[in-house]
């Protein structure tokens, strides 16, 4: 569980807890939990998640099936949800739980057993964000941050705005973007103090921006800034492993003050506090990647090479078991390629070069999808919000100042209107390839009926004549040859073009024409998928290797019976390939 989940666990339990049931603090026999109510079935599933996961996980199955007897909708969702938060290092089941809890949210008919519908829709969607946040798929995370941001907003709910606006701006630093992150941290800092003191909670959701702050100050070398912060920090966290977090800011702001042997202690010390079982909940990867990365590179300054290696290959252990890599990342790598390269380790050097260059590309694309994400789904809405005051300004200027405006706005909603035509457009594009890639692209035959032959008007032997042969001929992939007329066929099956056409028509659902061409298309798409080299093929080659004559031909079938352009069904699965 990440930070980000744990402020939202937070409110979940607020939003699914607090009108139902109390807690009862006691250790239950296994044999008793079955008498349990709900409220001590989530207290036995919390009581046990870390010690004991095997009977957290017998508590929630009899929660889970106790609310499907209920038939509870609230129940059931908030089952799936506690089921989630059992596989913390199986991402799969946890997204598989979390889903079926926002599904039965979503189409509950009974919306008031709800006590916040719309606030517990917002925190699944955080959840689920923060969920692959942790493992690393950086976009989906911000994918689901977003639709939740969307719905706070709709329910004017500034708490979860907030909230959101901190895993947002916690995204921005990953990619560099570090003054729009701080602008972000600082009004989250600005509403948490209008709330702090109100509850231990709210303390700790402050404490967790102010960190996220001085971090930002720190990569963005404003050094003087994250000092007089992280000071702060350590002053008011109360909480030893919460003090961790500035701790560990503390340890590489000693770095930066090349005085590194302290930074490597206080670094260890912070480390050491974070990674007891129970204190997962209060880190991040990033915080573990920053203080391994510092740790080497204080070791390196202190010109122990060796024991600075140690550390970055943790880095890479890291990695190994999420997704999780960031620009900084990259360093690592690169230093234990020269490393291993400096000693004549080949394996290793070669290792660590496929390493970096993985890294390299999951950062890539991770950044090209953050940012344009980032653009089009969040600083685009702003947008539109200050073209709303545009218009509002504009009924209080002179005429001159208005026309200017108004080629401005023109100009903001064509540039608008472009961007989301082709937004959704590449949108479409992209859901029709991954439905192409994941059918099977085979001809349906029809039902038969024991009067086929009289609805056809052909006799059943040559009906049951010509399909064997078409079945023959689509298997032997006949369809491949070029200038293939019904004329032709009809002969090389011994029958006329009437009846063969007659039985496509009837047994295929499609004209001749239809029928040879969709054969053709249905062969290039998968031959594509499975022979590589065909991927380095012109349009013209394809279309020869697909039977058409034309070029033209081969795209406009192509388009008309898959959505895409063969060029673009290509440039995708080269795509696909490189990841």
């Amino acid at each position: 569980m990440s930070i980000r989940e744990f402020i939202f666990k937070i409110l979940f339990s607020v939003l699914f807890c607090q009108t139902l049931f109390s807690q009862k603090e006691k250790v239950i026999p296994v044999d008793s939990i079955n008498k349990l109510d709900f409220s001590g079935l989530i207290n036995g599933i919390n009581t046990n998640l870390e010690k004991n996961p095997e009977l957290a996980d017998f508590y929630s199955n009899v929660f889970l099936r106790r609310a499907k007897e209920n038939k509870n909708d609230y129940e059931i969702s908030s089952a799936y949800y506690y089921r989630s938060t059992l596989y913390i290092n199986d991402l799969e089941r946890q997204i598989t739980y979390i889903d079926s809890a926002i599904y039965i949210t979503t189409n509950t008919k009974n919306k008031n057993d709800f006590k916040s519908h719309k606030g517990t829709l917002v925190y699944l969607k955080t959840h689920k964000g923060a969920v692959y946040e942790t493992d690393g798929f950086f976009d989906i995370a911000l994918d689901n941050y977003l639709e939740a941001l969307d719905l706070a907003k709709k329910t004017n709910d500034s708490l979860y705005i907030y909230y959101l606006q901190h895993n947002i701006g916690i995204q921005r630093r990953k990619f560099g973007q570090f003054e729009k992150a701080k602008i972000l941290f600082q009004k989250c800092l600005k509403y948490q103090e209008s709330i702090v003191n109100k509850s231990s909670n709210d303390s700790l959701n402050y404490l967790f921006t102010l960190a996220e702050l001085v971090t930002t100050y720190r990569q963005h070398k404003e050094l003087d800034s994250a000092i007089l912060t992280n000071k702060i920090g350590l002053q008011r966290s109360r909480h030893k492993t919460i003090q961790s977090l500035f701790k560990l800011n503390q340890g590489i702001l000693q770095y930066y003050d090349q005085d590194y042997s302290k930074a490597i202690t206080t670094i260890k010390g912070a480390v050491d506090t974070l990674l007891k079982p129970k204190n997962h909940i209060y880190f991040e990867n990033y915080d573990l990647i920053d203080a391994y990365y510092f740790s080497g590179k204080s070791y390196e300054a202190l010109k122990n090479k060796d024991e600075g290696i140690k550390y970055y290959k943790k880095i890479d252990s890291i990695l190994q078991h999420t997704n999780y890599r960031i620009p900084k990342t990259r360093y690592a790598y690169l230093e234990l390629i020269k490393y291993y390269k400096s000693i004549g380790d080949k394996n290793n050097q070669l290792y660590y070069i496929n390493q970096l260059i993985k890294n390299d590309s999951v950062v890539d694309r991770n950044f090209k999808n953050m940012n344009t994400k980032l653009i089009r789904e969040y600083e685009t809405p702003l947008l539109l919000e200050e073209k709303e005051l545009l218009i509002d300004e504009l009924k209080t200027q002179n005429t001159r100042s208005n026309f200017s405006l108004i080629l401005l706005l023109g100009s903001i909603i064509i540039l608008t209107g472009i961007f989301i035509r082709n937004y959704k457009k590449n949108r479409q594009y992209k859901l029709r390839f991954n439905e192409l890639i994941n059918q099977k692209h085979e001809e349906k035959v029809k039902n038969e009926s024991s009067n086929r032959e009289e609805r056809i008007d052909i006799a059943k032997d040559v009906v049951d004549m010509i399909l064997k042969k078409l079945i023959h001929f689509e298997q032997t992939h006949g369809f491949l040859k070029t200038s293939l007329t019904s004329v032709i066929l009809a002969s090389k099956f011994s029958t006329n073009s009437k009846y063969l056409t007659k039985v496509i028509k009837f047994y295929r659902g499609k004209s001749f024409t239809l029928y040879i061409n969709d054969l053709r298309i249905n062969y290039i798409i998968e031959q594509l998928q499975s022979n590589t080299k065909l991927q380095n093929y012109t349009i013209k080659a394809l279309a020869a290797e697909a039977g058409f004559n034309s070029t033209e031909v081969f795209s406009k079938t192509f388009f008309k019976k898959t959505g895409l352009h063969p060029s673009y069904f290509v440039k995708r699965l080269r795509e696909l390939k490189e990841n």
